[in-house]
């Protein structure tokens, strides 16, 4: 569904990804773990084209673009198809919890008022958020506002969803109930690449784990299989912290 072919990224001198093939299936979690500083954080955002690429060729179900070239209607394209949950929750503090999740469908999707309230009261439904619907960010816990970034992220219907993270800026009993949110996404088969260090997590839910280290994908493979029977040493090395 989603492929990635030899995505390159350097900031300066200072090379982040060193040639990275990616691939995600259809209804497909997969967990990115790795040391701070292997470039998970950055594959996403070339991913999502928050960042430009030095080289690479993406290719969404049958569509296909050069990353490093990508014209502003192709990434226009890719984005639709894509959501994002961010580590810092980004939502409009200006704005109520509804129309937070209201926002994209009426800008991006160009949906009338009454249609995009509809879809955004059944996804703040979705994530135990209904009760908050009026209140703004500044009212909300970290783990309520990360549930209403999700929300927001699902309302689009995007073929996937990329999460940067979601559970870093978290109090422990705050990351429980974004973890459980994404748990129900994945059980219904919703398609999602997740940054995280949450090992648990990545060994129950992911169906896939990816072990990033210096800008390399290092091994990758069944969830359980990479988190309890790891084959390379530096993989090894990074679960026994």
């Amino acid at each position: 569904m989603l492929e990635i072919i030899g995505l390159k990224k350097s900031y300066g001198d200072n090379e982040i990804l060193k040639g990275i093939d990616f691939k995600v299936d259809k209804g497909e979690v997969i967990a990115v773990i790795g040391p701070s500083g292997s470039g998970k954080t950055t594959l996403l955002r070339c991913i999502s084209f928050l960042s430009n690429s030095d080289e690479g060729i993406m290719r969404l179900d049958d569509y296909e673009c050069d990353m490093k070239s990508a014209t502003k209607s192709e990434v226009s394209h890719l984005r639709e198809n894509m959501g994002f949950v961010f580590q810092s929750f980004n939502l409009f503090r200006n704005m109520t919890v509804i129309k937070n999740v209201m926002e994209g469908l009426i800008t991006a999707r160009k949906m009338d008022k009454k249609e995009a309230k509809e879809i955004a009261l059944e996804m703040l439904e979705k994530v135990g958020m209904l009760e908050k619907k009026d209140s703004y960010p500044d009212e909300l816990s970290g783990g309520q506002s990360q549930r209403v970034a999700i929300a927001r992220a699902v309302a689009l219907n995007p073929r996937v969803i990329l999460f940067d993270e979601p559970t870093s800026a978290l109090d422990p009993e705050l990351t429980g109930e974004v973890l459980d949110v994404m748990k129900k996404l994945a059980d219904e088969g919703t398609t999602m690449v997740v940054v995280t260090h949450e090992m648990g997590f990545a060994r129950d839910v992911a169906s896939r784990v990816v072990f990033m280290a210096d800008g390399y994908i290092v091994e990758e493979g069944p969830a359980k299989e990479v988190i309890d029977n790891p084959r390379e040493e530096r993989t090894r090395q990074f679960l026994s912290r």
